[in-house]
């Protein structure tokens, strides 16, 4: 299993800190088991995003009776500092509904905005803004990637009401470190986080993939079960491989290759604008650059993939897998027990990595 960052379960492009009005979700519930509408995944594009770039949003939200294409979605972002001495992930003015702290992103499934100009002061290494009556802010401490996040509201006409997903979207801010050397470095060897994808969804071992009824060309497509009532599944999803060293042209620019010269940079450093000029980016669990916080010195590592499984109906075994940042492995597993029922039943599969990328894909099955 993979450890949540900073606590709250990583979905990607916005990572879910709480829904149902901000409550704490009932630990003893069986996320995997759709029962209500709810946004369970949010995408941004790109997955990391520098103040004062444009940024698109895209939500998944579901429900028993599958996808939810339809009603409103209001987004925005969330623009105030969350208080030292609060352990969450957010300040809890986020979770309101309005306010004069938000920045309105538009209404609907999909949404385009541009991360604020401040939000590396407000919420990443940069010094913040003063505040009346208060001494000088210190700047946000990083996760454990070395990443800042931008807080992102989604709000949704709920059944029972108004519901409200918090997240978290990557910002490219740079490090904050005394080190000129350092800060230089960085800058010209880091590469913003691109999002995964998922390679094949299906029964492991099986002759062929299920089709992701979102894919070009499938809309609404189901995979045919026959036989397959109060049967167990061993699902795998997979996703692409990363190098595990850098080698100019193998079409991923990784964190030992620079597109220009690096006066800053270590003489192992590569340039190769041939993967780098523009940016190739890898769509499994990426290589990537990182202050040591201890140390102070530039380190590389490697990406956590997560998975969170969702079904209307059926049984999974657990509802999250993954891989650690030290597994290169590129695939997870589950099991699957369908309905003694005959019937349609969709399934998603949320992939992301613990810099904030994320991806899903969404299967239906016609079980009989």
């Amino acid at each position: 299993m993979v450890t949540a960052r900073r606590a709250v379960a990583v979905l990607g492009g916005v990572a879910l800190a709480a829904s149902a009005g901000g409550c704490k979700p009932n630990l003893d519930d069986r996320v995997s088991t759709v029962t209500a509408p709810q946004v369970v995944a949010v995408r941004a594009e790109p997955a990391e995003v520098a103040p004062g770039k444009p940024v698109q949003y895209t939500a998944l939200q579901i429900g028993p009776s599958g996808a939810i294409t339809s009603g409103a979605i209001d987004w925005a972002f969330c623009t105030v500092r969350n208080p030292l001495a609060d352990l969450g992930p957010v300040n809890p003015l986020c979770y309101q509904p309005s306010g004069s702290w938000f920045v309105d992103l538009g209404i609907g499934t999909t949404v385009t905005g541009t991360m604020p100009e401040n939000a590396c002061a407000l919420f990443g290494p940069d010094t913040p803004p003063p505040q009346p009556n208060q001494p000088q802010g210190r700047p946000a401490d990083p996760d454990t990637t070395g990443g800042y996040y931008q807080p992102v509201r989604v709000l949704t006409d709920g059944q029972s009401g108004e519901v409200i997903a918090m997240g978290e979207t990557r910002i490219a801010c740079g490090v904050n470190s005394p080190s000129s050397n350092i800060v230089v470095a960085f800058a010209q060897r880091y590469h913003v986080n691109g999002n995964p994808s998922i390679e094949s969804f299906g029964p492991k071992g099986g002759a062929s993939e299920w089709v992701d009824a979102t894919a070009p060309g499938n809309t609404g497509m189901a995979n045919d079960l026959p036989g397959s009532l109060g049967k167990h599944f061993d699902l795998e999803v997979t996703w692409p491989s990363c190098p595990t060293s850098d080698n100019c042209g193998d079409g991923v620019c990784g964190p030992d290759e620079t597109p220009s010269s690096c006066t800053a940079c270590d003489t192992t450093i590569a340039v190769c604008a041939q993967d780098c000029n523009p940016l190739l980016q890898c769509k499994g669990a990426e290589r990537y650059l990182a202050l040591d916080q201890s140390s102070g010195a530039l380190t590389d590592q490697r990406e956590a993939i997560s998975v969170i499984w969702y079904a209307t109906s059926g049984t999974f075994d657990v509802d999250r897998t993954g891989r650690e940042s030290s597994d290169t492995s590129t695939s997870s597993d589950n099991g699957w027990t369908a309905p003694t029922q005959p019937g349609e039943v969709t399934m998603w599969v949320v992939v992301s990595d613990d810099r904030g990328g994320m991806t899903w894909g969404e299967y239906v099955l016609d079980v009989h």
